[in-house]
């Protein structure tokens, strides 16, 4: 028997090599990676280490806590937090160097004492709400506040940015983008120069990338997201999650299984005890819906998924024992699943399937040159 419940392996090289097809998709832009959320699952010191080592232009994080976890890492590459800031956080931010986005006005003040205070200089990304709703300024606004910014001795503008809520709505992205450009050319016109413009994530840098934009923000396609479409051929998913049988039982006909009974055998069954469970991030919503792969075959779930255990069927799978390596995501034999596959079972995005993997999760970072990188499990 494996020491480990359940891992994941994340390959390095994989995550390097789709940076490169990213980078031959959009040769002209700066790219900011993003590595929030411990880079969708995937472990972000670790990950980021290796950008940083493709020399990667940006990093993107969600918190000042992300942020700094990656300074204190000993990662020197651009930092910017894409995020609401923590007032309490803000010297520890200007202190290590790490860029913050300015989503309403009232940030700049506080922003430019807390820098001057400390003789530095803060690079900001205003960020501009052109239809998303959720965080950033006016746009018959940003002009003003972009003055106001400049006005600021302890600040520099670095970039200005909007977030795309319908990507795949080329109506909808053009708007947006329009604002946007709008608001650029009025800028320009003032005397501004040298700031950084982004626009696109990872699905529209894939489908249309904004010509006028210098850098696009990529999350998910650095992982082997949106590897369906047309631009994102080849892309690999660089993680895949495995466990291991800890329990067989042979049931007779008409037994019911789990919480609630909500499955009933109908023939004698072979079934598995899997030892990951809905705390791990495997969601209980595929309780009777979701599927594994054991020995190359795709088996079912059934029952309930608990906290700590999945039950799965393996009758049809001759010579199974405890200790059989169960993959959840990935490949065995001709048999793969994909986190887009599971995110279809269970009705979330295929990313939250990454990143809701638990802290039980043990991470093993795979890579050619791990040695070089003192690359660690997370």
């Amino acid at each position: 028997m494996k020491p480990e419940r359940a891992w994941a392996t994340i390959d390095l090289d994989v995550i390097a090599n789709n940076l490169k097809l990213l980078r031959r998709h959009l040769p002209d832009k700066k790219i900011l990676a993003v590595v929030k959320a411990d880079a969708y699952g995937h472990g972000s010191i670790a990950v980021s280490r290796r950008l940083a080592a493709e020399n990667i232009d940006f990093l993107g994080v969600g918190t000042s806590r992300e942020a700094l976890d990656l300074r204190e890492a000993g990662i020197s590459t651009p930092i910017l937090v894409l995020g609401a800031l923590v007032e309490p956080e803000l010297d520890l931010l200007i202190d290590q160097k790490v860029s913050v986005t300015i989503h309403s006005p009232g940030r700049i003040k506080i922003l430019n004492e807390t820098a001057l205070q400390m003789g530095q200089t803060l690079g900001v990304h205003l960020l501009i709400d052109t239809g998303m709703s959720r965080l950033g300024v006016s746009p018959d606004q940003a002009v003003s506040h972009a003055w106001a910014i400049d006005h600021c001795k302890g600040l520099r503008l670095e970039g200005i940015g909007t977030h795309l809520p319908s990507p795949s709505q080329p109506q909808i992205v053009s708007r947006q983008r329009e604002i946007l450009h709008q608001i650029v050319r009025e800028l320009q016109s003032a005397g501004f120069d040298s700031f950084l413009v982004h626009v696109d994530a990872s699905e529209s840098a894939l489908r249309d990338p904004d010509p006028a934009a210098g850098m696009v923000r990529i999350g998910g396609a650095l992982y082997g997201f949106f590897n369906k479409l047309p631009a994102g051929s080849g892309l690999e998913a660089a993680l895949s999650l495995r466990s291991q049988i800890v329990y067989l039982r042979d049931h007779p006909p008409g037994h019911s299984i789990g919480y609630g009974g909500t499955y009933v055998t109908t023939r004698q069954s072979r079934l598995a005890t899997v030892p990951i469970g809905y705390h791990d991030g495997f969601p209980s919503t595929l309780s009777n819906c979701g599927q594994m792969v054991i020995r190359g075959q795709r088996v079912p779930v059934v029952g309930r998924v608990t906290m700590d255990y999945t039950i799965i069927d393996v009758t049809d799978v001759p010579g199974t024992v405890v200790g059989d390596e169960v993959v959840l995501i990935g490949s065995s034999g001709s048999e793969r699943i994909e986190a887009e596959e599971i995110s279809q079972w269970c009705g979330i995005l295929p990313y939250e399937v990454t990143c809701l993997l638990g802290r039980r999760i043990n991470r093993h970072h795979v890579a050619r040159i791990s040695e070089e990188l003192e690359l660690e499990g997370r």
